[in-house]
């Protein structure tokens, strides 16, 4: 592997110290007591994470702020928002009519051409502006919403759709997913009146309030378009709910709105019919296709705006709010978070401009996360293929969890910036590789965990390997893969790492997807040989670019490259069988 222009020597704390802070989800308890029972992204707060750091290394380091210098950080201080004015828009009343037949409404949203896709040029690289024309009959959604503080943090907005039929079935229905209604989110979520293409559409909710079924006058056959406008108003916890995948990832906590899924989004339909099952409360809950987002999104003036995309413009109102004109595609889903606190330094990564946004206080962390991505993501550019958009964000979140993935956005744990440091060393690179397993190639992330989790994970590695950063490639190995590994089958908790997130037992959960798995990938690395290997992963990269791809389709990809026969190993590490 070659190395990059990062070395150890310029590492912000050595590999032993870090590995310490990280031991992969920071289990607070020996090898004889169950582990930790959630995920890499969705837990353990600091002072369980030292606690175990004690148990296993009989230290306690601090991460150390990079040696070498970012540059002149670009700073914005902002003052304390008042609370937003605006008047949400209600939805339409149809107009009576002397006939049983109701006049038909017009779509009710500002005019926009959601056939042009010109405008997500400014969301990519100049290189990959051709980018917008290769998900031709992705969807297309133009939201716009208003943030509206209180003690129970609302936003409401009006929402348009564009939906092409992307399947060889005719549908008799349009679903959207209602994520707040989860019980890992612990927020609402509901929809006011809903049209289709100029006429008021019946609707339904299932599963548990979490789907909203849309019906339609006539099937909407193979490549027909649908144009769906919905209103929708979703409220916002304000205290993190112990044992759920929420952890401060939705909600308003810390002086952060943390607008995670609050918009109703269309989830992926597939050999199964739509995917709509009510997800664990741990592990992710989403499972969507590439789209393109324009939105439209009003705060009050004082906060700043950190979200998937590129923001075109920020125009000033007269009610002491701001509206942000945000574009994003392709990608996977849209994402944004608020504060008016958020500080941000920035630098130039391979045409990606990268910002690292933090609270007062965490300027030392803010740049020891920039320090992590600016190595980390040149690494995978050159073994995944190019990162295509022109900008990548991480932010310091209160949650209690390591980080969350989201397209073009990273969210790190606010309390790894403080003081006493934290897991940047294995939290920063892991979400990175996930903009490429998430984002840029998709997986059903709550039935096949493994597939974007482990890949993540094994990534990792691969960067320290590839740095050539041996303390770190050891300590990744034995740390985290071998030794929750190892627990696993001394616990007697080992299984299969196949299977969804809600038939694990969250006590191994960790253990297998997160350390299991990344030694799938190695074992097969080691049959296959290092070229053949890293051919395959930039193929299954590239070849299911914007798509959705399934564990057959991984092994393809290998078994494209390879002559070695690697089914014993996938039987053995991911099936069981």
């Amino acid at each position: 592997m070659q190395e990059s222009g990062i070395s150890p020597k310029e590492a912000p704390a050595t590999g032993v110290q870090l590995l310490a802070q990280v031991e992969l989800l920071g289990d607070n308890r020996s090898p004889g007591v169950p582990l930790c029972p959630l995920r890499f992204k969705k837990i353990v707060g600091r002072v369980s994470l030292l606690l175990f750091v004690c148990l296993l290394t009989g230290c306690g380091g601090e991460a150390a702020s990079p040696s070498m210098a970012p540059g002149e950080p670009q700073v914005t201080v902002n003052a304390a928002a008042p609370p937003a004015t605006s008047t949400p828009l209600p939805p339409p009343t149809a107009t009576p009519s002397p006939t049983p037949t109701p006049v038909q409404p017009p779509v009710p949203t500002p005019e926009i051409d959601l056939t042009n896709r010109t405008v997500f040029t400014a969301n990519l690289k100049a290189d990959f502006a051709g980018d917008i024309d290769a998900v031709p009959n992705a969807p297309h959604y133009f939201i716009r919403a208003t943030l509206l503080p209180g003690d129970v943090p609302t936003v409401q907005g009006v929402q348009r759709v564009r939906y092409t039929n992307q399947e060889d079935v005719p549908l008799d229905a349009v679903y959207f997913r209602l994520y707040p209604n989860l019980p890992a989110y612990n927020g609402t979520s509901a929809v006011g009146g809903v049209i289709v293409d100029n006429q008021w559409a019946t609707t339904g909710l299932e599963y548990d309030d979490s789907a909203l079924r849309v019906e339609l006058a006539s099937p909407l056959l193979p490549g027909a378009v649908a144009d769906i406008t919905l209103w929708f108003t979703a409220t916002m916890p304000t205290s993190v709910v112990a044992g759920t995948a929420g952890s401060g990832l939705y909600g308003f906590q810390g002086n952060v709105y943390d607008l995670a899924g609050f918009y109703p989004t269309i989830p992926v339909y597939d050999d199964e019919g739509w995917n709509l099952e009510i997800t664990a409360t741990f592990g992710d809950s989403t499972f969507t296709d590439t789209a393109f987002y324009q939105a439209e999104l009003t705060l009050p003036s004082t906060q700043e705006v950190v979200s998937t995309g590129t923001v075109v413009e920020r125009k000033p109102n007269n009610d002491a709010t701001d509206t942000w004109r945000i574009v994003a595609g392709p990608v996977r889903a849209f994402y944004a978070a608020a504060s008016d606190t958020y500080t941000f330094l920035s630098e130039e990564v391979e045409g990606t401009t990268v910002r690292s946004w933090y609270q007062p206080g965490g300027q030392t962390g803010a740049e020891t996360a920039l320090f992590y991505v600016k190595g980390s993501l040149p690494v995978f550019n050159r073994l995944f293929g190019a990162y295509p958009y022109s900008e990548l964000d991480m932010v310091a979140m209160p949650t209690t969890g390591f980080g969350m993935e989201y397209p073009g956005v990273i969210n790190l744990a606010q309390s790894f910036y403080g003081e006493g440091g934290g897991a940047f060393a294995v939290a920063t690179p892991h979400e990175v590789a996930h903009q490429w397993w998430y984002n840029l190639v998709g997986n059903d992330q709550p039935d096949e965990p493994w597939l974007d989790e482990s890949l993540a994970n094994y990534s990792v590695y691969l960067y320290y390997e590839d740095v050539a950063w041996q303390e770190m490639v050891d300590g990744t190995m034995n740390n985290i893969f071998l030794y929750r590994y190892n627990a696993a089958q001394n616990l007697g908790i080992d299984r299969p790492v196949a299977g969804p997130v809600i038939g694990y037992d969250a006590s191994n959960y960790i253990n297998i997807v997160y350390s299991k798995g990344p030694l799938f990938l190695h074992a097969l690395r080691q049959r296959m040989g290092d070229g053949p290997f890293f051919a395959a992963l930039l193929d299954y990269a590239q070849t299911h670019r914007y798509g959705v791809a399934y564990p057959d389709d991984l092994l393809a990809a290998f078994r494209r490259h390879t002559d070695a026969d690697i089914d014993d190993l996938y039987r053995f590490w991911i099936t069981g069988e």
